[in-house]
């Protein structure tokens, strides 16, 4: 009797009555406590003797079993619903029983409450009366609700995760059975971590506004935008991959004794010399890497493929030149080398049977897409080891790839407009290199922000979008030169909003539970 005397004032406490309103309640119905206020006693003491304050042990002990009780809650009808479907269904009949015991409940509140307002009635919601069959503390204050509900939150929707999984694990399932599981399991972990910490928030705006619908809204919408992802695409091939491949259709024609006409590539070869010194200033006497490369490419040796191959390796090692003329002569040395050697005609092709050809054909493609997407990997190269800004510097040499019409050449029409639309970088791209100007990296944007009463958040700004647009910029080269080892734009696998349906209607059903905690709160 005295511990369920002490359950009430501490009940009244928590409620947020103070000792003076509780005493004074107290009195009315005990002349003994009129007699210790006479005798001198004051509310705090008379309380603290007849319903000590909760010790930190406790008070341990009462969370703890509000968190108990809101998985029982949401457990309870879960573990009913699981049990009547094996007895109908076996394991998959679990599995659907355990997902419609889930919803049974916050979906049967719904229909009462609308009864209720209809008919001006006050029928008892079903998770008012599973909740008055589960012994234990109840949750009284605005932490025990969050806490009570984001515990219910987690364990319901771990339920529903394995039942998920138990049916899509299930042998000889019907396909919408199969499919109901499927995204009822849909990023398992990423569910279960974000139900409780949606649904706490859903139940602290309640709490502070008193406006349910609002921490429902908070919830759900908490809740389905942490199910967003990255969009999840097809696979792309490595440079390693297309590697691999064109080597081994170059095993093919190498036993093939496939080569290339010596003396048509001899002849096209000795042509460089002269173009490369009106391009790119070529000089022997300076850039010796390249003098050395171009008399290897005009050598008599047979141009088969274990030559070819030497060669473009002896003209990549000229094109990492340390001086930076040579370095950009070397370059276009190996564009024009993979240019006729991707591009050879029928003509040029000697000592080639057909199986040689097919190999040919197919390790034409693989090398055109591993030099593609080198060009599009080096920018990002290029980009690291610059100075300055590293978008503007990403944007620079997009630009000057999408106007450089020998390297072009290199790509389809559709490649090219996609550089070029990479180039410009669109509307937003804009906005976020004009407000990166803000950031105080320079000495006149230094002074602006000192003098600027706003300097603190406008260097926030410029820096964020600073950081934002470089980012985009990197996306954006990744997603051309995962394009170009490809051969076309990887294949969505997954939408960015693949994961709603079930992150929201998972915060639907977390969020009715407490909601009504917080009405049934307020009635008492």
């Amino acid at each position: 009797m005295a511990d369920q005397f002490r359950d009430q004032i501490n009940t009244a406490r928590r409620a947020g009555y103070t000792d003076d309103q509780v005493i004074g309640y107290l009195k009315g119905k005990d002349p003994r406590i009129t007699q210790a206020l006479e005798a001198g006693y004051n509310p705090d003491e008379i309380l603290q003797y007849l319903a000590p304050k909760l010790s930190m042990g406790e008070e341990t002990t009462r969370k703890l079993g509000i968190a108990v009780r809101g998985a029982t809650e949401a457990l309870a009808p879960a573990t009913a619903g699981a049990t009547t479907g094996f007895m109908l269904g076996g394991p998959v009949g679990a599995g659907v029983g355990l997902l419609a015991g889930g919803l049974a409940v916050p979906a049967s509140d719904v229909v009462v409450q609308g009864y209720n307002k209809l008919t001006n009635s006050n029928i008892r919601l079903p998770s008012q009366v599973i909740s008055s069959m589960i012994p234990g503390p109840r949750a009284e204050t605005p932490v025990e609700r969050v806490v009570q509900s984001s515990t219910g939150a987690l364990t319901g929707t771990a339920g529903s995760v394995a039942a998920g999984r138990a049916i899509v694990q299930a042998p000889n399932v019907v396909e919408g059975v199969k499919a109901i599981g499927t995204e009822a399991a849909r990023r398992p972990v990423g569910q279960i971590v974000t139900a409780p910490l949606a649904t706490a928030a859903g139940q602290t705006v309640t709490e502070v506004t008193g406006n349910p619908l609002a921490g429902f809204l908070t919830g759900v919408a908490t809740g389905t935008a942490a199910g967003t992802r990255p969009v999840k695409r097809g696979e792309v091939p490595t440079i390693e991959e297309l590697s691999a491949r064109s080597k081994a259709n170059y095993d093919v024609l190498d036993k093939s004794n496939f080569q290339l006409d010596n003396t048509q590539f001899t002849a096209h070869m000795g042509n460089l010399a002269g173009k490369l010194r009106s391009s790119a200033g070529f000089d022997p006497r300076i850039m010796p890497d390249v003098d050395a490369a171009l008399a290897q490419l005009t050598s008599g040796n047979p141009k088969n493929i274990q030559e070819l191959t030497t060669l473009r390796a002896i003209v990549g090692n000229a094109a990492k030149s340390t001086k930076p003329a040579e370095r950009l002569a070397a370059s276009q040395l190996l564009d024009e080398f993979d240019d006729y050697v991707m591009n050879a005609p029928p003509s040029a092709i000697v000592a080639a049977d057909k199986k040689a050809l097919v190999a040919w054909k197919e390790a034409r493609a693989d090398y055109s897409k591993m030099k593609k997407g080198e060009m599009i990997s080096n920018i990002l190269d290029n980009a690291d080891v610059s100075q300055g800004s590293k978008e503007a510097n990403i944007a620079n040499q997009l630009s000057a790839l999408a106007k450089n019409e020998k390297k072009m050449r290199f790509f389809s029409p559709e490649e090219q407009q996609a550089i070029r639309d990479a180039a410009k970088g669109g509307t937003l791209q804009s906005m976020l290199r004009t407000l990166s100007k803000f950031t105080p990296m320079t000495p006149a944007a230094a002074i602006f922000t000192a003098v600027n009463p706003l300097g603190a958040y406008t260097a926030a700004a410029g820096m964020t979008a600073k950081s934002l647009a470089e980012t985009r910029r990197i996306q954006e080269v990744n997603r051309l030169a995962n394009r170009m080892r490809l051969g076309e734009i990887p294949q969505v696998i997954e939408s960015v909003s693949a994961n709603q349906p079930v992150f929201f209607s998972r915060g639907v059903q977390n969020m009715l539970g407490p909601v009504q905690q917080n009405q049934n709160a307020l009635r008492k």
